[in-house]
């Protein structure tokens, strides 16, 4: 069994709305089940961190299906994500608004911009990102090397 290296993140957290899903009610993206699958059978934490009520994103998270290890909701994002850097260390953001990108980046975690929805811009200057949850592992293996 491969160990987790020090360079990967020992979580990721994901954005909800334009991220794993269009809005709230809709059905996730494709792909997106997959992904967190994969992550999660790798032992990496896979948490929720979106700018909802908890009662809200945690009913989203239920309807979806998907099994996540901790769902927040908040109305800022950066003290969460300050909050699980200190608990787990190194992570990474997975979101679709430059508003993700400052917070991850004031948490000190990488980001990944998801374009996944059909109106969303890349953000200028942003290192990562994909146009499809297929691409999550490419990525992921780009950014922080190593098999996983």
């Amino acid at each position: 069994m491969l160990t987790m290296a020090s360079s990967h993140p020992h979580f990721v957290a994901f954005d909800w709305n334009g991220t794993v899903v269009p809005l709230f009610g809709s059905p996730v993206f494709p792909g997106v089940a997959a992904a967190i699958a994969k992550l999660r059978a790798k032992k990496i934490p896979v948490i929720v961190v979106s700018r909802a009520s908890k009662a809200e994103i945690t009913a989203e998270v239920e309807r979806s299906g998907i099994k996540f290890d901790a769902v927040y909701g908040c109305n800022s994002k950066m003290p969460i994500l300050s909050e699980l850097r200190a608990q787990f260390g190194r992570g990474l953001y997975i979101g679709d608004l430059p508003s993700d990108q400052r917070d991850a980046i004031g948490a000190d975690l990488d980001f990944i911009q998801a374009i996944v929805a059909p109106n969303t811009m890349l953000i200028a200057g942003v290192g990562s990102a994909i146009k499809s949850f297929d691409e999550l592992e490419a990525v992921f293996l780009a950014m922080f090397g190593g098999e996983r």
